[in-house]
């Protein structure tokens, strides 16, 4: 690949100094913060494996759960969302992993209770601020994580509970990829690119790593193929938007490292990266060429660099440990 290591390793030690001096802006031990960003910071330090330096962090995040085990967007609100609660819970299990803390072992556990008990019918959550379809993805994803390295937290009736309420969720979304290989939603993502690099990345992939019990490697095959059509002759996906290049490229990244399409993808990851590396701000990245840096658009340029160092390893299973799905 063109991109070389010593050229990527400087950056991420750039904007991760970056990122820390922003910490009064995304640490919940300075007061009330967005927990969707909350959970991109705490992203960026377990993948540079600064977690155990940071216990403060994970605390401060169980401090405000709320009772039934969910959060809302805020630190402040009192209502629990299914989107933001998936992401915050995948950050406490992950963390858990080097922290070892029994308290976050228990909000773990209340996590679980929450999903268990707000999971419709038909297999999906919903959250006012996200697609159904992105709904269900990320809490599907906490219960990857959970049966890939967490199983010791909870009982095995609660295990069963948790194995038939993935079945049904994973279902819902795959009944729903359309036959371009693409997932969308006319109000959320109109476009699917998107919520097509979401699914298959952050839940539906892991299957292949959990027994392969519903054989979902023509899916994700399909998904990839239709961001790899999509991607614009710049490089970007989806209007370059900086956002939704960097979960394309993490996405092609993983599955295709699961399902050893490499050939195929290499280059389009290799362009995609090249374009997000042109609209750098001086520090961190923006949502889009030319605005100034966003936070949270920082977090995910860190999280898409240290996911391209791990798919440049030679073992697919580096890449396959940065969503949690290994230990």
């Amino acid at each position: 690949m063109s991109i070389r290591m010593d050229q990527i390793h400087p950056i991420i030690a750039r904007e991760y100094d970056y990122f820390m001096s922003e910490h009064p802006h995304w640490s919940l031990t300075k007061g009330d913060q967005d927990l969707e960003l909350v959970a991109h910071a705490l992203r960026v330090l377990l993948h540079m494996k600064t977690t155990p330096q940071h216990l403060s962090e994970y605390l401060a995040l169980v401090d405000c759960q709320h009772a039934d085990g969910g959060w809302g967007k805020m630190s402040s609100n009192k209502e629990s969302a299914a989107w933001v609660t998936a992401f915050c819970s995948l950050m406490l299990i992950r963390g858990n992993l080097s922290l070892h803390h029994p308290r976050i072992g228990e909000a773990v556990r209340k996590c679980v209770r929450y999903f268990l008990e707000t999971q419709k019918e038909d297999g999906k959550w919903s959250d006012p601020s996200w697609a159904d379809l992105d709904a269900v993805s990320h809490p599907i994803s906490f219960f990857d994580v959970l049966l890939a390295v967490g199983k010791r937290l909870v009982d095995e009736p609660t295990l069963a509970k948790v194995k038939d309420s993935w079945r049904k969720g994973m279902k819902f979304m795959l009944d729903r990829q359309a036959a371009d290989g693409g997932w969308y939603d006319p109000e959320f993502h109109p476009t699917g690119v998107e919520i097509t690099a979401h699914l298959i990345q952050d839940s539906i992939v892991a299957d292949l790593l959990l027994g392969n019990e519903l054989n979902v490697a023509e899916c994700c095959r399909k998904g990839v193929r239709k961001l790899l059509s999509v991607q614009a002759a710049d490089g970007s996906w989806d209007g370059e938007n900086v956002d939704h290049t960097m979960d394309c490229c993490r996405s092609i990244m993983l599955v295709c490292s699961v399902l050893n399409m490499r050939p195929e993808c290499d280059r389009a990851i290799e362009r995609g990266l090249e374009w997000i590396l042109q609209q750098k701000c001086e520090h961190g990245w923006p949502d889009f060429p030319g605005m100034e840096t966003n936070l949270e658009r920082t977090c995910d340029g860190l999280d898409a660099l240290l996911k391209y160092k791990a798919y440049s390893q030679p073992v697919a299973t580096a890449i396959v440990k940065l969503w949690g799905y290994a230990a």
